[in-house]
């Protein structure tokens, strides 16, 4: 695989690929990751001008030890991002990576979500911007861990439902007002098929705890029930609002996790999970 190095001398913040290296090679590794007709350059042996070419054409290309090609995206673009995240999966890749499941990222998936959205609130938009890019790096990362499927699949379905429920952009329809196309949004939706139930679990931990108490649904352990009575017989006891007592408490428990490296909104997810089979609750399509 070529080398990917940085053009520092023209600065253009752009990947570039160094011969000697084949087309077919070059394809082979990059070629699915952009768009058929996407522009790229080469720079033939001793020239200095570049020539344009369509992606397609690279796989006939013959790059000799002095010509190079650009590829067609840049480092901050979506291309390079999911070969990396190949890298990391593939042989010779990141141990830790490489070991990972979609179930046991999904913590990170719900963390950098919330991280995005703390920098959105806190009008931190260069903050944001990176932390928009966690985002999208487990977006690819769960995409890539799907068996029978992977991101050209996700962003395929994504595009048909974005151009399904916009019939005044991609259509004839004409609408004009927001609250209309909201309407209109939500009417599409409801005519198209929904998956069947298939998830234990949609709401934070604590929530769905509380809603699995209400069912009657508790662990049955020492240490539920000790807890349990120990915070009655304090909140008896004590003259603080129950709102307070409650949030310090649960602030607490959290800084012991953090203590023990446990993140504990995930270890009452598992707990909640291990209760209550996945058939038990239904989860429909929002999106």
């Amino acid at each position: 695989m070529g080398q990917w190095l940085w053009d520092s001398m023209e600065g253009s913040g752009e990947f570039i690929i160094k011969g000697p290296r084949l087309g077919a090679e070059i394809w082979k590794a990059f070629g699915p990751l952009f768009p058929m007709d996407s522009p790229t350059r080469w720079w033939p042996a001793f020239q200095s001008e570049s020539q344009q070419l369509r992606w397609g054409d690279v796989k006939d290309l013959v790059l000799d030890p002095e010509s190079s090609l650009e590829l067609p995206g840049a480092p901050v673009q979506v291309g390079p991002l999911v070969h990396v995240v190949q890298r990391l999966l593939g042989d010779g890749g990141c141990p830790w990576d490489r070991q990972q499941t979609s179930q046991s990222l999904l913590p990170y998936l719900l963390d950098e979500s919330y991280e995005a959205a703390e920098a959105l609130v806190a009008q931190d938009f260069e903050s944001f911007q990176g932390e928009l890019g966690d985002v999208l790096l487990q977006i690819i990362f769960q995409s890539a861990l799907l068996q029978d499927a992977g991101l050209s699949i996700v962003v395929g379905r994504e595009v048909e439902k974005l151009i399904r429920r916009h019939p005044h952009v991609f259509g004839d329809e004409v609408i004009e007002q927001a609250l209309d196309v909201q309407e209109q949004w939500d009417r599409i939706k409801d005519q198209e098929k929904h998956e069947e139930s298939r998830s234990s679990w949609v709401y934070p931990s604590l929530v769905m705890a509380k809603r699995e108490s209400k069912r009657g649904v508790d662990p049955k352990s020492a240490v539920f029930q000790a807890v349990r009575d120990f915070m009655q017989v304090y909140i008896a006891n004590t003259s603080g609002t129950l709102e307070e007592i409650l949030a310090d408490a649960a602030w607490a428990i959290a800084d012991v996790g953090r203590q023990h490296h446990l993140d504990v909104e995930w270890a009452l997810w598992r707990r909640l999970v291990s209760q209550s089979p996945p058939s038990q609750v239904s989860y429909r399509e929002n999106s």
